[in-house]
């Protein structure tokens, strides 16, 4: 890799398409609709523990209640966000362990053959309910969802220093692509 340009950080890219393989239906999570109030929390508990540099970044500037808030405010000035796609994720005791924020680009230059292109505007776990391969199912959710709007792709990337994440996205079958260098801020 070229050498890390100064206030840049790693990530990396990953893609489901055509020919990823299918998404296992979760059988230990079920998904609804995330509220305001309780999505502002699980997004600041999520950035105050992240591994991502962005997220280290953001809370160590103003703090993770209003990090969140900020992350949460930009989204629909770059994405278009369908009614039901931003979901929170339950465990079998109806616990909320986390949630996953998809979106779709906005523009006709993302599109393909008449069909979008989504990401994952964001998405975490609570502290609590990490290393239990939860991150696989919800990642698997949001492909789930893009199927459902007739997307061409899911696009989404991590910071490279996250594995935790990098491994769920390869466990979910996307399609691995390589490293970019994005600014911190």
């Amino acid at each position: 890799m070229e050498d890390l340009r100064s206030g840049h950080y790693w990530k990396t890219p990953f893609v489901w398409e055509e020919g990823c393989p299918a998404p296992k239906a979760s059988s230990r999570l079920s998904y609804g609709v995330a509220d305001g109030e309780w999505l502002t929390f699980a997004v600041a508990q999520t950035m105050a523990s992240s591994l991502d540099e962005s997220d280290i970044y953001a809370v160590s500037q103003n703090g993770q209640n209003q990090a969140a808030s900020e992350l949460i405010t930009m989204a629909p000035q770059y994405f278009d966000m369908p009614p039901g796609w931003w979901q929170v994720a339950k465990d079998a005791e109806s616990n909320r362990v986390g949630f996953v924020l998809s979106v779709l680009f906005k523009g006709d230059e993302t599109w393909k053959d008449g069909r979008p292109e989504a990401t994952i505007f964001y998405m975490g776990l609570l502290p609590a309910y990490r290393g239990r391969g939860y991150g696989q199912e919800l990642l698997e959710e949001a492909v789930r969802t893009s199927q459902l709007a007739n997307c061409w792709r899911l696009f989404c990337d991590t910071g490279t220093n996250n594995h935790p994440m990098v491994s769920a996205f390869r466990l979910a079958g996307f399609k691995e692509r390589a490293p970019w260098q994005r600014p911190v801020a």
